[in-house]
C-alpha cells in the first residue's frame, strides 16, 4: 500500500504505515506498538468527527487497512496504491 499523508508518502503494509505513523507521533512511548496506536487512531477519528469508525475483528492489517481507508474517505490522506 501506498499512501500520501500531509506532505510525506508512505509506503508498506496498512500495519507498517500504522506503525511509521506511531513512530513520527510527538510521544511515541505512549503507544508500545501499531496495535496501542490503531485503538488511538480509531478513537480519535470517532472524537473528531462524530462519525463511526467500525475496524473489522481481522488481522492487524486488515484492521489496519480499514482505518486507512476511513481516513481516505474524509480526505484526510490519499491512497495512491492499494496493493
Amino acid at each position: 500500500m501506498k499512501i500520501i499523508f500531509g506532505d510525506e508518502v508512505f509506503e508498506g503494509t496498512p500495519s507498517e504505515i500504522i506503525d511509521q505513523f506511531r513512530r513520527n507521533t510527538f510521544d511515541n512511548s505512549a503507544f508500545v506498538d501499531a496495535v496501542s496506536f490503531l485503538q488511538y487512531m480509531k478513537d480519535t477519528f470517532e472524537r473528531m468527527t462524530d462519525m463511526p469508525c467500525a475496524l473489522p475483528k481481522g488481522t492487524l492489517d486488515e484492521r489496519a487497512e480499514a482505518m486507512l481507508r476511513r481516513l481516505a474517505d474524509i480526505d484526510a490522506l490519499e491512497i495512491i496504491s492499494g496493493d
